[in-house]
């Protein structure tokens, strides 16, 4: 059985390497993968008092934003913009600052494993303006929710606006793939078999149209979340 990663970097943010990925494990220990405000179908509905248990409206700097992050999801950057997606209590917020030219070599110096490379970071994109923030909170699916979509098909999952992302779980006697809805992803397993081999070449998910979901979790946010192209 062949196991990927529960969710993956943004395309740009994957050609930075393993920088990249580690972003997603260390940038939490700084304070430690538009509007979307409404609730959509899919959305919890958390109430109001929820949502606003951040208030964003002084964040100026990626530093002021990421001082109040308890949780890291995802990251991704380029020479334009660098968005940063991760919660602050129950918040799930992406917020997008304006980059700066050559930060990725200024972010691809640093040694991650380094005692200060969380400082040197800090240092390097704490005083990034940002563009925009989003609160998605009430873009992710409650528990009932995720619970709703166990039985149903892979195109049931398509009919009601997910998208297929990619897989990250085959070769056994179940498939694993991470389905996205606007900024949020779901990893959802399916009652199928789909050999390792055939899933490099399943680039819609074709094999899971007809089987059906037996669990589903939120896995964090979609890669076009941190994609800079997405920006603009």
């Amino acid at each position: 059985m062949r196991l990927g990663k529960p969710f993956s970097q943004n395309g740009r943010a994957m050609k930075l390497g393993t920088l990249v990925f580690c972003m997603v494990l260390v940038l939490g220990l700084l304070s430690a993968c538009g509007g979307q405000q409404a609730a959509s179908e899919s959305g919890s509905g958390a109430d109001a008092a929820a949502i606003s248990t951040v208030d964003a409206s002084s964040w100026k700097t990626l530093g002021d934003a990421l001082a109040v992050k308890t949780e890291d999801v995802a990251s991704g950057w380029d020479d334009k913009y660098y968005i940063v997606a991760f919660k602050a209590g129950d918040s799930l917020f992406r917020v997008v600052a304006k980059s700066e030219e050559g930060i990725q070599d200024k972010t691809g110096e640093l040694d991650f494993l380094a005692d200060d490379y969380n400082d040197k970071l800090l240092e390097i994109i704490g005083g990034l303006e940002i563009v925009s923030v989003e609160d998605l909170t009430a873009e992710v699916p409650t528990q009932e929710q995720l619970d709703a979509m166990v039985g149903k098909t892979g195109q049931e999952l398509i009919d009601d606006g997910w998208a297929f992302q990619s897989y990250f779980m085959t070769g056994g006697d179940e498939a694993g793939a991470t389905f996205t809805k606007g900024y949020i992803a779901c990893n959802v397993t399916f009652d199928a078999k789909v050999p390792s081999e055939a899933a490099d070449s399943d680039e819609n998910g074709d094999m899971l149209k007809d089987a059906k979901v037996t669990l589903a979790e939120n896995a964090g946010v979609s890669d076009d979340a941190t994609d800079p192209a997405n920006v603009g």
